[in-house]
């Protein structure tokens, strides 16, 4: 970029064009969404990205246009000729403009390496660039950096909540009209620690059960364009054959002159036989939860067979651990939840590693929480021993 950075709404038709190049890099229309979230790109400018229709679409839609924080916009109102004149110094000041804005360190952390992946596989590659300043930032310094013993931010569910919400699909299956469908998204979620865009991204030529009744495999597409093959024992798999069985999707006629390969027919649809959507995995999750919950004041009164429900042994066990989790409960924790228990149940941490489909182990120990720490901690030993005979 030779020319001076114009305003967001005047850049040329160039800089648009060679953003769009960068996001290509990126197979997933999911990552590149969340790279150009994190720099300021405009939606609109990410390839592959269509608007959502507002009269079909429920739930908060993307954030379609930036903030004025992000990096892009940065750059643009601070006047900088080029991206190549900026310096490491400026990097600095924009975080701090982000923490003085009440940035999460999390937050700064995810948009800095935006910017990295930025210049390191777009601008220097095209020699528009000749250093990657987000690099040379000290992330020590600017609190960027957590440690392996800082706990994950992301909460995690107890062992008994994860049964809760098994048990939650598994009652109301019969009782909603993608009951079965919901139920399978849970059981997948919980059963494999898969990401909600692993969720709904999935195929039905992405499942396969050689033996009935046995385990089955699905093929996940995950970050990066790397799939992955993760297991599912023959409870998930039960549950998902259970989806099939009345799985009828749309029947969408072919459009004129349409040739070549189809389309491939994603496993968890809706009510139209299109794919589902991450907000469709919150919302059953948190329609679970407040499912057993105790109702607000104002609510109309629950229906017989709810009232009757949640006087069972199971309905109480559901209640007393999702009522909490009602108004937190978000899809990214099973994966935490996932990796905590499996190592907590004697699996290998690099097996773990491979079925989350991190890169690095040291990314598996990041969603590692301290429940197993604390339970095997010395205290328990020491403390009842000076306590004893005396209290």
């Amino acid at each position: 970029m030779t020319k001076a950075l114009a305003p967001l709404g005047q850049v040329d038709k160039t800089t648009r064009e060679r953003f769009a190049e960068f996001l290509r890099i990126y197979a997933s229309l999911n990552t590149r969404l969340a790279y150009a979230t994190d720099l300021g790109i405009p939606l609109d400018w990410v390839p592959g990205y269509r608007a959502p229709d507002p009269a079909r679409r429920r739930g908060r839609a993307r954030k379609a246009q930036p903030t004025g924080l992000e990096w892009l916009p940065w750059c643009l109102r601070n006047g900088f000729a080029s991206f190549a004149d900026v310096r490491v110094e400026h990097v600095e000041r924009w975080l701090a403009e982000l923490a003085e804005a009440g940035y999460s360190d999390a937050t700064r952390a995810r948009m800095l390496s935006a910017v990295s992946a930025f210049y390191r596989k777009y601008l220097l590659r095209e020699g528009l660039a000749h250093t990657n300043p987000a690099a040379l930032v000290d992330r020590s310094t600017q609190h960027l950096n957590r440690g392996k013993t800082t706990p994950a931010t992301t909460k995690m569910w107890s062992f008994e909540a994860c049964r809760a919400l098994l048990m939650a699909a598994y009652l109301l299956a019969e009782r909603h009209r993608h009951g079965h469908r919901d139920r399978a998204m849970v059981e997948v979620l919980l059963g494999t620690g898969v990401r909600a865009e692993e969720l709904v991204g999935v195929n039905i030529d992405d499942y396969h059960r050689p033996t009935p009744g046995g385990p089955a495999s699905l093929r996940v597409h995950g970050k990066g364009a790397k799939d992955r093959l993760v297991a599912l024992a023959p409870p998930v798999a039960d549950a998902v054959e259970a989806y099939l069985a009345e799985r009828k999707p749309a029947t969408v006629p072919a459009r004129p002159a349409s040739i070549g390969r189809s389309a491939p027919e994603p496993l968890f649809v809706t009510r139209t036989g299109a794919r589902v959507h991450v907000s469709h995995v919150r919302a059953v999750l948190r329609r679970l939860c407040a499912t057993f919950a105790p109702p607000p004041d104002a609510a109309p009164p629950r229906a017989r067979w709810l009232r009757e429900l949640l006087t069972t042994e199971q309905g109480a066990f559901i209640a007393t651990h999702l009522a909490p989790l009602r108004d937190t409960i978000h899809p990214h924790s099973a994966r935490h939840s996932y990796a905590t228990h499996a190592i907590s149940r004697g699996a290998e941490p690099r097996q773990v590693q491979k079925d989350l489909g991190h890169a690095a182990l040291t990314t598996t120990e990041g969603y590692l929480h301290d429940a197993t720490t604390l339970a095997s901690s010395a205290a328990h030993e020491l403390s009842p021993a000076l306590h004893r005979g005396w209290l």
